[in-house]
């Protein structure tokens, strides 16, 4: 009886995220990521900045106790290596500094702040290693809480990564306060064709026949839809205006404020759905494809190639 390979190595990705902190435990087997174990926990850290621009007490205690759970449950793995990355709220609070230590001595790991250009890349390899290799030039969106990053490559390549800070939770907050209307949601859009307004022309093309959305807000609003996300089937530009005639004009999003818990996840729905519709008319996309894969998929492509000493891409400076 011929002798039995050894279990693929598992490695850790873990997301502080401008809305939810993330764990993944996983593998990467024969090109794709086998997870082993997910946690996720609501901890609102954008929501969390004040007016100062700080976060708050309540945020900041609820974050480190998610932190503690997460280093108890990393303690029941054997994992060859762990990564810990933060986004957009850890980017702007002014009191980052401050929290980060105490962040770091509650994991247990360092915590690395990723700016915009590499969080960017790391999406685009964990959409990329969700998908069947091609030729194609391939287009990723990625609308966060706290910011939007758009990524271009081609296999596992990265040409370029532009980086916006804007992100559906924000717009969310700007536009969304009072009630989601017609007028509100198309100052909305309006704003943000403004800050998207160059895209097209900095991503090398103004007609994309198909891009690929993260997971994250794209997923979400696909499943607002009534399509399966994992099933990775496109909707058209004029399907995701199908979409927003539901949601806004029909009080879709009304709706499911009224039966939420959480009235305000409404608004960053609209805000996320308001980003989304302008990039998909400014870079002039045909079809949107939602993939279940982004970050910490990127992450854990990232850790496994530097492990095995034979990365296909290049690690960031």
């Amino acid at each position: 009886m011929p002798p039995s390979l050894p279990p693929a190595p598992l490695y850790a990705a873990v997301e502080l995220g401008s809305d939810s902190f993330r764990l993944h435990v996983a593998s990467w087997e024969e090109g794709a990521m086998v997870v082993a174990a997910s946690l996720t926990e609501p901890i609102r850290l954008g929501a969390g900045i004040g007016a100062d621009g700080c976060l708050d007490g309540e945020t900041v205690r609820r974050a480190l106790a998610c932190l503690r759970q997460f280093r108890v449950a990393l303690a029941r793995w054997e994992v060859l290596a762990v990564r810990v990355v933060a986004t957009a709220a850890l980017r702007v609070a002014c009191n980052a500094p401050a929290f980060l230590p105490a962040a770091q001595a509650a994991i247990g790991y360092p915590v690395e702040v990723l700016g915009g250009e590499e969080e960017g890349r790391l999406v685009y390899l964990g959409v990329a290693g969700a998908l069947p290799d091609a030729d194609e030039r391939r287009l990723v969106l990625d609308i966060g809480s706290g910011s939007t990053e758009i990524a271009v490559g081609r296999g596992d390549q990265v040409e370029l990564v532009q980086s916006f800070g804007i992100g559906a939770l924000r717009q969310g907050l700007t536009f969304f306060r009072d009630g989601i209307s017609p007028a509100s949601f198309e100052a909305a859009l309006a704003s943000a064709r403004s800050r998207f307004a160059d895209a097209g022309a900095l991503a090398g093309a103004r007609r994309w026949e198909r891009a690929y959305g993260a997971s994250g807000t794209v997923r979400a609003l696909f499943e607002l839809a009534g399509a399966n996300a994992s099933g990775a089937r496109g909707a058209s530009a004029g399907a995701l205006l199908a979409l927003r005639h539901a949601l806004v004009e029909e009080g879709g999003f009304k709706h499911i404020a009224a039966l939420s818990n959480h009235p305000a996840r409404a608004a960053q729905m609209a805000g996320g759905l308001a980003l989304l519709l302008a990039l998909v008319e400014e870079l002039g996309i045909e079809e949107l494809v939602p993939v279940q894969a982004g970050l910490r998929a990127g992450v854990i492509r990232a850790l496994h190639a530097r492990t095995q000493q034979d990365a296909p891409f290049p690690e960031s400076a």
